[in-house]
């Protein structure tokens, strides 16, 4: 089997930490990964950023890093960054992989794509917040975030996440140029995945519907597989990943 370069883009309140134990599976599988972290989280970070921030942070790192034929992995909000970040990127990607994203049309926002009550919830968040920062309520990420997790695992990767700048969130993507990349794309599904309501929101197959045609890869895990289930997440990353 050939050796894969992963390129891992957390999403909304994560740092790159959340892609350890993935990376670590990753590595031992005999594939190189790496897991930057986006601009505008954590202490002493200025949270006054935009979408092209986050794009331009991955496209820079890949360039300095001096890589090439990457897969380039964006979970959740993540997802969005990685479209918008593959328009610098070009060539330097040999596949796209999205989990479980979040994606939007061009010229809208993330916000535009989450359940009304949710995009209501994080405006006012941030309009009480002293920085321009939402949070995930622990109810929310417990039972549709990590439902598939024991408590003490859900509790110790909720004390890991940081609060989320609000204008990448609500602020429309311009995504034209993605649009007319011809570029290699496939979709891991998270099959327990209750992020959002079954339904009208529901990721699956609304989100897919956007990229697709595209490979699809089947994953059994919530949202936050990375933390409930790493080792299936690192083999289907593989799949999705490979030529």
């Amino acid at each position: 089997m050939s050796t894969l370069e992963f390129v891992l883009v957390h999403g909304s309140w994560h740092t790159g930490e959340c892609w350890d134990e993935v990376k670590a599976s990753l590595e031992a599988k005999g594939h190189r990964a790496f897991a930057p972290t986006l601009p505008g989280r954590g202490p002493g970070q200025s949270t006054d950023v935009t979408m092209r921030d986050y794009a331009d942070a991955v496209a820079q790192f890949v360039v300095a890093e001096d890589l090439a034929g990457i897969v380039l992995v964006g979970h959740s909000a993540g997802g969005t960054v990685v479209c918008k970040a593959a328009e610098q990127l070009g060539d330097r990607i040999s596949r796209l992989v999205l989990v479980s994203p979040l994606l939007v049309d061009s010229g809208s926002a993330l916000t535009d794509a989450v359940p009304p009550e949710y995009a209501g919830l994080f405006a006012h968040m941030a309009s009480e917040s002293s920085d321009n920062t939402i949070m995930a309520p622990w109810e929310v990420w417990r039972d549709s975030f990590i439902g598939d997790a024991e408590e003490t695992l859900a509790r110790k990767a909720y004390e890991r996440l940081c609060a989320e700048p609000f204008g990448p969130v609500s602020e429309p993507v311009d995504l034209e140029a993605f649009a007319a990349m011809p570029i290699a794309k496939s979709y891991i599904n998270c099959t327990e995945d209750v992020v959002f309501p079954i339904g009208e929101y529901g990721l699956f197959p609304r989100m897919y519907q956007k990229v697709a045609p595209c490979r699809l890869v089947n994953a059994q895990g919530s949202h936050e597989m990375m933390y409930s289930n790493p080792h299936a997440l690192a083999e289907a990353l593989v799949k999705a990943g490979r030529p």
